[in-house]
């Protein structure tokens, strides 16, 4: 699902099905698996490729697969790059997605594909240490919701990526995708980052282990 992700996200964002040679190409949180797949698919068509990152010690890395590295805070990069982007792939929601959208040029599409950034804080705390609203749950869900509203009926050139609804409203084009990724794959053309391989029973702290960050590529789970 990691690059199915990545590959369609890209697609939406691409005029026609047209190749992104030369296209200017903002990938949030570029380390994640989701922002690498979508780095490496990018490169393959061509594109200028510019991701955000968490950490310095990350850049190195990325830098080794030809792309830009930028700080994650919007404040730090949307004055080098507003208004020049193609196509935005924001994979953290760290200002509701305001930030990449005002990256765009006239013509280029933002997709929204992740909200990291509304998950990777620590539970609000008010009063005794409850967490706030916690009568009505975690305020993060809300922000999140609206985030997603925002993205898909309020804001223009924009377009917010959902892997299963894909799935759902057309499952003969997923399927076809799918083989597309898998010939890329076994031709060698793609060549997938794995950063671990776990059983069902790791699962759980593989995920735990995701949400920090620091992964370096895909963790595969073994059948």
């Amino acid at each position: 699902d990691v690059y199915m992700t990545a590959y369609q996200a890209l697609r939406v964002g691409k005029k026609d099905g047209t190749p992104l040679t030369d296209a200017n190409v903002l990938v949030t949180d570029g380390f994640s698996p989701v922002g690498q797949a979508a780095v490496q698919l990018a490169k393959l068509e061509g594109a200028n490729v510019y991701v955000t990152t968490m950490e310095s010690r990350q850049d190195d890395y990325m830098k080794s697969l030809g792309v830009k590295c930028l700080p994650l805070a919007p404040s730090k990069w949307l004055h080098k790059l507003k208004g020049k982007m193609d196509i935005v792939i924001d994979n953290t929601c760290f200002d509701s997605y305001d930030s990449s959208w005002k990256a765009l040029n006239s013509k280029g599409v933002l997709v929204c594909t992740g909200m990291t950034s509304i998950y990777s804080f620590q539970d609000f705390n008010v009063g005794n240490g409850g967490c706030a609203c916690e009568a009505f749950g975690d305020i993060r869900d809300y922000q999140a919701k609206w985030a997603a509203v925002k993205a898909r009926y309020m804001m223009s050139q924009t377009k917010f990526h959902d892997l299963w609804e894909s799935f759902q409203n057309n499952p003969k084009k997923y399927q076809q995708e799918l083989k597309y990724l898998c010939f890329l794959v076994e031709s060698g053309t793609l060549k997938p980052k794995i950063a671990e391989r776990v059983s069902i029973e790791e699962v759980p702290d593989a995920q735990r282990y995701l949400e920090t960050g620091k992964a370096n590529g895909t963790i595969v789970c073994l059948p």
